[in-house]
């Protein structure tokens, strides 16, 4: 997975990877009902048991131990084999899990398009400029008013508010002009539009359709922005959300596909109903039990950066309670599942984040040395434009990495995973 985990191949494990029977990131399979299943589950199916086959053919026994490790759809990837095929891996990583891709996920991707294109800027001809609903300078505006409202809470100003749910109360409002917009401050239309966004979709009966997103300060990265918004300076946007996830949305997410479907005019009423059919074999948020994996003595980390514009942390976290409750409450959950936040991540890295960390060799001592995660060693690389060579400890939910009170707050020595 992404993340800074070094390679795995470079480190001694025999490795494989699949394109799931297609190339490229169109989604024009979709119109193929077995390539549908193939990119569900199938042909993670078949590369895991030929790639156990030639490992056995090679030398001459099978692998002590398996693991699979993932980030994005790779992270749903690794809650698949969890759940459909509890037995074949050891200890699975899946980073900013897509378990609500086919459904929650994409749903919120079109809501958030819908609401910055609506107050997005027009070009001559009237059509609006997607990439420049904000600036941004607009954004850096945002991420310091969350650090303002939320950085000290972990015990340090220092550009990074680990205390995560100290930003559940941000409102972007305090931001709002009180006249015409400036350089320091957002219209009234940028302020609803941010709301509408980390709120999350809803219908119009209220019904939330997907949790909202984290208020971070990796907002202001481009990261955030390439999902987002783009940076097209024309009405054609590039904006990852419609490049990417409308594409997988008319091809494959929707039963039957709909190749002219303008994602402008999604309606929340009626066009999830036409992602369930899929979202039934395709994702992975509906088994919060985990049973048989838990049974065979699986080992399940979660890892996901609180500014991921596409896959919410939050998501993530709402999934990891839920399977708490199932498994006799946090705690006793953390026997054989863990989830790691990473302030200021971007998908899957990127942001102001310490968004270097080696979740392999994590995985590899509580699996074969029964030494489970306290916290996870992570940095920012000395290419990071906001904290270079920053150290921090990723902290098993619900705890935070909270500041010892003396020492330098570049090294994570000076730091302490607390629950408050």
């Amino acid at each position: 997975m992404s993340g800074g985990t070094p390679s795995p191949l470079g480190q001694g494990f025999a490795v494989v990877s699949t394109d799931a029977g297609h190339t490229g990131t169109s989604a024009s399979f979709g119109a193929d009902p077995q390539a549908r299943t193939d990119h569900a589950y199938n042909s993670y199916d078949k590369t895991a048991v030929a790639s156990k086959s030639l490992i056995s053919t090679r030398y001459g026994r099978k692998p002590d131990y398996s693991y699979f490790s993932g980030c994005s759809g790779g992270g749903r990837q690794g809650m698949m084999f969890s759940q459909r095929f509890p037995d074949y891996f050891d200890g699975i990583t899946a980073g900013a899990p897509a378990m609500r891709v086919s459904s929650g996920a994409t749903v919120a991707a079109m809501w958030n398009t819908i609401q910055f294109n609506a107050i997005a800027p027009q070009d001559a001809s009237g059509n609006r400029i997607l990439s420049k609903a904000f600036s941004n300078s607009d954004l850096k505006l945002v991420a310091n008013a969350v650090n303002a409202r939320c950085d000290a809470a972990d015990g340090v100003v220092d550009g990074l508010a680990q205390n995560v749910n100290a930003c559940k109360a941000f409102d972007p409002s305090v931001l709002q002009c009180a006249g015409g917009k400036t350089d320091s401050c957002l219209s009234s239309a940028q302020v609803g539009a941010l709301k509408s966004v980390f709120a999350g979709p809803r219908n119009s009966a209220g019904k939330a359709l997907y949790t909202g997103q984290p208020w971070d300060a990796g907002l202001a990265a481009p990261g955030w922005r390439s999902w987002t918004l783009g940076n097209s300076t024309t009405a054609t946007p590039d904006a990852r959300y419609i490049t990417l996830m409308v594409d997988a949305l008319v091809n494959e997410f929707f039963t039957p596909p709909d190749l002219s479907f303008n994602p402008l005019a999604f309606n929340f009423d009626t066009d999830p109903a036409r992602m369930a059919a899929y979202s039934a074999v395709y994702d992975t948020y509906a088994d919060d039990k985990l049973a048989a994996y838990k049974q065979r003595g699986g080992k399940l980390l979660f890892i996901h950066g609180m500014s991921d514009p596409i896959f919410s942390a939050f998501d993530t976290v709402d999934y990891y309670e839920r399977l708490a409750a199932n498994n006799g409450g946090i705690a006793a959950t953390q026997n054989f599942a863990r989830t790691f936040l990473v302030p200021g991540m971007n998908h899957c890295s990127g942001g102001p984040a310490t968004d270097n960390f080696d979740s392999i060799q994590t995985m590899v001592d509580w699996v074969e040395k029964g030494i489970a995660p306290q916290s996870i060693a992570a940095k920012a690389l000395p290419t990071n434009a906001d904290f270079p060579n920053r150290t921090r400890p990723l902290c098993p939910y619900p705890q935070f990495a909270k500041y010892k009170g003396s020492g330098s707050v570049e090294d994570a020595s000076n730091f302490v995973c607390s629950a408050s």
